[in-house]
This record gives structure tokens, C-alpha cells and sequence, in this order.
């Protein structure tokens, strides 16, 4: 699709009980000024569900229309057949939990920056993944994700939210008989394997930021598989999770991975195939890929046509700053299931969710000027070398030891943010950096009472 066939009409699709308050009693007017003063004609219409913006796509939206869709990852799963369908054009509003397909198209956090940056940017057409003829945009999983699935307790997830998902896949991962199957990818030889997961991704990122490559796009025409053997144990399994975190699960000793355009899964018949958070197929899947079929609008360092010689004071500390901020989130999430004081487990599983999203927000400000200017050797920030530490550490004061091996890392970007001059960077910098200021003085505070 070509700019040069929008009709100059937006339709915003926002989900009532998920519409910010503050935006009831002025018909989401913020949010239409920003379609509208780039030049087009904004309606806003409130959808009880997924379903109910279909059917508006469907009767109310002519090709050519551009479609903002306020939700996460399972409302764009929901919708996208039906944008592609109609001929209309998504700009996707983050108003989900993980958004993991708006973070894999550099789409700020932020619901009003979000549609300033991607109504400014331009037209991708982006790749679709697809199970067994079911749609998916970010990743389709078997084995323990999806049997995970079926394991929440409804009761836990209304009180303890995103934990209740960690106790479903703990559960699964040590209950859960390995499944035997014949993998095809492309052209090679089928493999037999005995697994504990097997996932397909589409796009750059799944399961709430994790990443299968560090160049995977939504756009590069391929599927992107890694499956666990069933032989890798609990603690190997860290292992895995810090290379989805960093990139790198082509390198890892513990996952099989590799990439073409169409997958065939046989064996364990009747086995849930799980997309982006909903069971949406069962095995024996074949999993194909629609390239370039989904018309988005996506911001310009999507495109790669940002400023790259644009620059900032103290733009070496803030990049320093977000390294070691990733690197402190990541020995939180390590340090989460080893630590025995309820307290500490709680700082740690708190602390590493905000300081996720802070980082994420970070390094969506920061990719403009080229910024960070590398990326945390899994050699050295591993959690196999954080857990073989923490191993030897299983003494009386353990606890006392992580905390403070957490109060030294966290008192060294306590001293980063104070030598720099915070209010002389941009307002989408200096916004993050403040929050994490403010992150990394709760959590000192907290961990005072772990002191000996």
C-alpha cells in the first residue's frame, strides 16, 4: 500500500473499560489532535471487545482508512486478519500488557507518543505468521507455554497478576511430560526430538520483551524457530531465558534454533498451540509465513531514517547508565528465585518488572542517536554466572549477600544519575532517567532492611 492511497480519515478503536479516565469526559481528545493535526479526520469509537472492532472495521471503514487500534498484543492478534482484509491501515495504540508487537516496531510506551511517532512515520508492510491457516504477529509456542496456558488459576492471576503466569510455567516445566516430535524446517531433513517447548516467532520480540535474535524483524520474509530439549534442567533453563533477553539463542548450548519460511510439527497429536497469550490451533501444525501482507503505520526508526549524528550532554553517561540498569534487571530476575524472605523475593520481582519497562522506554530514546553503543557480554552477565555464584553462596546470610551484591550494583547507577545532568537531555530521555531515579532510591531503601 502507497500513502498516496489513504483516504485523510483515522478511526480510533479504543477499548472501553481500557480507556484512560482522564479521556471519558473529552472523547479522547488529546489522542484525536494528534491525528488530526498531522492532517487527518480522527472518529473515536469505544468496542466492548475485539470482536466488536471487527465488525466496525468491516461495516464502518473504506479502504484506504487508517485504523488505530488501542489494546495489546492478543486485540492486534484479534483484529489483523480483518485490517488486511478491509484494506485499511493499523497504527497500533500500546494499551496492553506486554505489547510486544508495538515494541518490535519501536512504538513508544507512551499512548500519546505512540501516535505522534507512527503517524509521522510511514507505511510498512509487515510480515504475517501462520499456524494450521490461524494468524499470529509475534510468536506461537507448544509444550510448556501453552500448557502453561491451561494451568493459570483465575483467582491468582485477579490478585497476584503476572507471578500467577511464573507459578503456571513452573508448574508445567517440572509436571509436564516432553513432548516427541518430527520437526521440518523448509527444505532440511526432518528432526525427532524430544522437547520441553518448541516456538515460532514472526516478530522482534514475545513474552513480554524477549527477543529469539537480535536482528529478527517484522518484515525480513522469515520464521525464526528454537526448541528446549527435553534434557536441559531447571537451572540450564536461566541459562536460555538470558539469551532470549539478550538476543542470542542461536549461540546457546541448550536450544536448538533455526530459520526458514514454513515449519512442519508432527507427533503428540491433539497438543495446544499457543499464540500470544490464547490457544489458537493444535498439532500437527504447519506453521507458513504471508510475507509483506499487513499495512502498518510505523514509526521512522522502524524504517532506519533516524537522526544518527544528533547528540545530547552526557550522552556517554546515559548510555553507560542504560547498560547497567539492563544489567541490574537482569540479576534481579536471577536473584528472584533463589532468594528464600518473601521481602526480598518481592523487591526483586517488583524492581525488575519496573525497571524492565523504564529500561525499554530508555532504549526506545535513546535508539535515535545510535544509542546503546553495545550490548552486555552474555559471558559476563549471564545468569549461569550469576547462578553458579549464588550456588556457592547457600549459607546462612545468603540473602544478606544478594542484597547486598544488589545495593552495590544499584549504588554505582545511583552515582551515574547523579553526575548527570538530567534536565539538559531530551524531555523522552530525561523522563526515564527521573523514573529510574526514583526506581533505584525505593530500592536502595529496601534493601536496607536486608543489612546485616
Amino acid at each position: 500500500m502507497k500513502s498516496t492511497e489513504l483516504t485523510g480519515k483515522v478511526c480510533i478503536l479504543l477499548t472501553r473499560h481500557k480507556m484512560p479516565d482522564e479521556w471519558r469526559d473529552n472523547g479522547a481528545q488529546p489522542l484525536r489532535s494528534i491525528f488530526e493535526e498531522a492532517g487527518y479526520t480522527a472518529e473515536l469509537e469505544l468496542c466492548d471487545d475485539p470482536v466488536a472492532m471487527n465488525t466496525f472495521i468491516t461495516s464502518s471503514c473504506a479502504p484506504g482508512d487508517v485504523v488505530a487500534i488501542g489494546g495489546g498484543d492478543g486485540t492486534i492478534n484479534a483484529v489483523l486478519d480483518t485490517v488486511i482484509k478491509a484494506g485499511v491501515v493499523m497504527v497500533p495504540l500500546p494499551l496492553g500488557t506486554a505489547n510486544d508487537f508495538a515494541r518490535s516496531l519501536y512504538v513508544p510506551d507512551d499512548t500519546l507518543q505512540a501516535a505522534r511517532a507512527a503517524i509521522n512515520g510511514q507505511i510498512a508492510m509487515l510480515d504475517i505468521g501462520r499456524v494450521n491457516g490461524q494468524s499470529f504477529v509475534n510468536a506461537a509456542s507448544i509444550g510448556v507455554p501453552a500448557d502453561a496456558r491451561k494451568r493459570i488459576d483465575p483467582n491468582l492471576k485477579r490478585w497476584t497478576g503476572a507471578i500467577s503466569y511464573a507459578v503456571a510455567n513452573w508448574q508445567s516445566w517440572h509436571e509436564m511430560k516432553p513432548l516427541e516430535l518430527s520437526v521440518t524446517c523448509g527444505s532440511n531433513p526432518p528432526q525427532n526430538l524430544k522437547l520441553r517447548q518448541l516456538t515460532v516467532t514472526n516478530g522482534q520480540y514475545f513474552g513480554g520483551g524477549l527477543r529469539p535474535r537480535e536482528n529478527k524483524r517484522l518484515d525480513d520474509g522469515k520464521l525464526h524457530m528454537f526448541a528446549i530439549q527435553a534434557n536441559v534442567d531447571t537451572l540450564s533453563g536461566m541459562d536460555i531465558a538470558a539469551e532470549l533477553l539478550f538476543g542470542s539463542i542461536d549461540d546457546s548450548n541448550y536450544a536448538i534454533s533455526q530459520e526458514c519460511d514454513e515449519i512442519l510439527i508432527e507427533g503428540a497429536d491433539g497438543e495446544p498451540v499457543l499464540a500470544d497469550g490464547e490457544i489458537i490451533s493444535k498439532l500437527p501444525a504447519r506453521f507458513t509465513l504471508e510475507a509483506k501482507t499487513l499495512p502498518v503505520f510505523a514509526p521512522n526508526a522502524f524504517h532506519g531514517e533516524t537522526d544518527r549524528s544528533a547528540s545530547f550532554q552526557d550522552q556517554e553517561i546515559v548510555n553507560d547508565i542504560a547498560l547497567d540498569a539492563l544489567g541490574l534487571s537482569l540479576r534481579l530476575s536471577a536473584i528472584y528465585p533463589m532468594a528464600t524472605d518473601s521481602g526480598l523475593k518481592a523487591i526483586c520481582h517488583d524492581t525488575a518488572n519496573r525497571l524492565r519497562d523504564i529500561n525499554r522506554r530508555l532504549e526506545l530514546a535513546l535508539r535515535p542517536y545510535n544509542l546503546p553503543t553495545s550490548s552486555p557480554d552474555p559471558d559476563l552477565h549471564s545468569l549461569e554466572q550469576l547462578r553458579d555464584r549464588a550456588m556457592s553462596w547457600m549459607l546462612a546470610d545468603a540473602d544478606q549477600r544478594l542484597a547486598r551484591g544488589l545495593k552495590n550494583q544499584a549504588s554505582l547507577i545511583e552515582n551515574a544519575l547523579g553526575t548527570c545532568a538530567i534536565d539538559k537531555t531530551p524531555d523522552d530521555i530525561s523522563t526515564p532517567l527521573m523514573d529510574m531515579k526514583s526506581l533505584i532510591r525505593d530500592l536502595q531503601a529496601g534493601l536496607n532492611d536486608f543489612q546485616p
